[in-house]
């Protein structure tokens, strides 16, 4: 059964800097679709950004600042009968995985399907939906393509 490496970069907006990592996959059949290889590549991406996201997450609460009671929250409590911390805002609820991966995979077809990205796999160029013969020492690169400026 073959294995499947694929290498991941992240650019991240929200905190600069390049996220890596590499996802490794057992094959089942040596076969495989550039649908269900643009399929894998979206899932190993994003499962890339919520390890990037949970590891600045982490970092930015591991200080977190202490409550602390102050005269105008005293005054306040005094005048409703209750003196309390102020409770911290909820978390807001993120969207379920399996819609945002969906959405994310259909996209990247469409975007494949629209020219904007090919892919190049053991040396053959891609621009339409095939099937892939895959072996242990097979690389699959994802070339975006952008006009040049000026032309």
């Amino acid at each position: 059964m073959p294995h499947l490496l694929l290498n991941c970069e992240i650019a991240e907006r929200q905190s600069p800097g390049l996220h890596q990592g590499q996802v490794a996959f057992q094959m089942e059949s040596p076969s495989i679709s550039t649908r269900e290889l643009i399929a894998l590549s979206v899932r190993a991406h994003l499962a890339l950004q919520r390890i990037a996201r949970a590891s600045a997450a982490s970092q930015a609460q591991a200080a977190p600042p202490a409550p602390t009671l102050t005269q105008a929250l005293i005054d306040e409590g005094l005048a409703q009968g209750r003196v309390a911390l102020p409770r911290p805002p909820e978390p807001a609820s993120a969207p379920e995985l399996a819609v945002v991966e969906h959405a994310e995979i259909q996209r990247a077809l469409a975007a494949f399907e629209a020219g904007e990205f090919q892919m190049v796999v053991d040396g053959t160029l891609y621009r339409s939906h095939a099937e892939l013969q895959l072996t242990d020492g097979s690389h699959a690169v994802f070339l975006r393509l952008r006009p040049l400026v000026g032309g």
